[in-house]
């Protein structure tokens, strides 16, 4: 029987979940697979502190413990971060440890390295909990060559945010203290509302698709941090539902990658995501269209990803990381062309919208639908309005414009619309 002695450095959500899981499947990986998993030791801060379940005291331990420990040949990352994980990780590897990491930011940053180390030194590197709850995909992404697009929702959190603005029409400081009470969001909730763990996702995958290694300065990230729930309450009203959408379209010699909210047709799978759940769509020229939904925040979720790593060290399976063999040509989002939501709040005055029309009408930018609230003269009230297909670069000039109208009396909400989903 192939037993694998792990060392946890860190005890927290996934930590804990991670432990449960190896608990409870341990018979059952025996029975099928004839592996053990055994975890010989913690590591944690305090060994006084509360905790989420509770551990025999002879397993806590340090972090130079687990890694000078002769016994243990399987390290699990779960601080996050990247000091001192990444001098933690290198060390497990100089140390002949296979490590399994839940870090997307290392990832995204330093994988290139890590993995060379691993590689170096005959271990394994297994980084499924740092890409998405949608995991199992990662297999469709490893040969890349052929894949043509990768479009989806990575973060739980956003989505449940978004998903809960929607339902309740609660502002989204209510939301976001909802999903910190449930365990979804960190006291610090910047990684997920400003994009940036769906960006760190965003790169990692870029580089297994593409071949091709990126910087976070390279494409345009925009996260749903003060969205508003009225803008859910009209995006409802005309069959959309607003997601925070990331994705990678190759475009002849150029790749369309990005990160933002955008409207989505309500018929689509990605619009009916709810609460927690993330979805990776796949367009594989060879393979065809294939999706996944699955949850993607809290402990559970990244606890199976790291539980399918286990069974691939074990079997000692290969690192699937590609050689970085070409630069690639990121297109700039003034060149992107779609649809667009925006929410002007102006006076209810005669020749608003007319104003509003013309400035768009100066940069081929064509009105198809106009929802204007409110009838009080001089009351200051939302106008909607949906655009046709037009350049970026030309909306950002009409709004320019249109903000600095006297009548205009905050800046202008730009929705992007995204129909060419799943």
């Amino acid at each position: 029987m192939k037993t694998l002695n792990i060392g946890l450095v860190g005890f927290g959500t996934v930590g804990s979940s991670v432990k449960n899981t190896i608990d409870k499947r341990k018979e059952e990986i025996k029975k099928q697979h004839n592996f053990e998993f055994n975890i010989k030791r913690i590591a944690v801060k305090r060994k006084d502190a509360e905790r989420k379940i509770s551990v025999p005291a002879e397993l806590l331990s340090s972090v130079d413990d687990i890694i000078q420990n002769p016994e243990i040949d399987t390290v699990i990352e779960l601080i996050g971060g990247k000091d001192p994980a990444k001098d933690i990780i290198t060390r497990a590897l100089r140390n002949k440890k296979n490590v399994i990491t839940a870090n997307k930011e290392l990832l995204a940053d330093y994988g290139d390295a890590l993995i060379s180390e691993a590689r170096k030194n005959g271990c394994y590197f297994g980084f499924r909990a740092a890409m998405t709850g949608c995991y199992e995909v990662l297999d469709r992404l490893y040969y890349g060559g052929t894949v043509q697009s990768v479009i989806g929702v990575f973060n739980g959190t956003c989505n449940y945010i978004l998903t809960e603005m929607e339902r309740t029409n609660k502002d989204f400081g209510q939301i976001l203290k909802q999903a910190q009470d449930l365990g979804y969001a960190e006291k610090d909730p910047s990684l997920d509302i400003d994009g940036i763990d769906t960006k760190y996702k965003l790169m990692a995958i870029a580089r297994l698709v593409l071949a091709a290694s990126l910087r976070s300065k390279n494409f345009y990230v925009e996260g749903i941090r003060g969205m508003d729930p009225q803008d859910s309450q009209f995006a409802k009203r005309l069959g959309y539902k607003i997601k925070l959408l990331g994705k990678i379209v190759r475009e002849g010699e150029e790749v369309d990658i990005r990160i933002h909210p955008a409207l989505i047709p309500q018929e689509k799978i990605l619009a009916s995501l709810r609460g927690v759940e993330n979805c990776i769509q796949i367009n594989d020229s060879l393979k065809g269209q294939g999706s996944l939904v699955a949850a993607g925040a809290g402990g559970n979720p990244a606890a199976m990803a790291i539980f399918s790593d286990l069974i691939d060290t074990a079997r000692e399976a290969k690192i699937h990381w590609p050689t970085v063999n070409k630069k690639i040509s990121v297109k700039r989002i003034n060149s992107i062309r779609c649809k667009y939501y925006m929410r002007f709040n102006a006076i209810n005055q005669p020749g608003v919208l007319a104003k509003v029309a013309s400035a768009l009408a100066r940069f081929d930018i064509n009105i198809n639908k106009v929802i204007q609230e409110g009838e009080k003269i001089g009351a200051v009230v939302p106008i909607i309005i949906i655009t046709a297909e037009a350049l970026e670069g030309n909306v950002k000039k009409a709004l320019r414009i249109i903000d600095s109208l006297p009548v205009i009396k905050e800046k202008t909400r730009l929705i992007r619309i995204e129909e060419n989903v799943s």
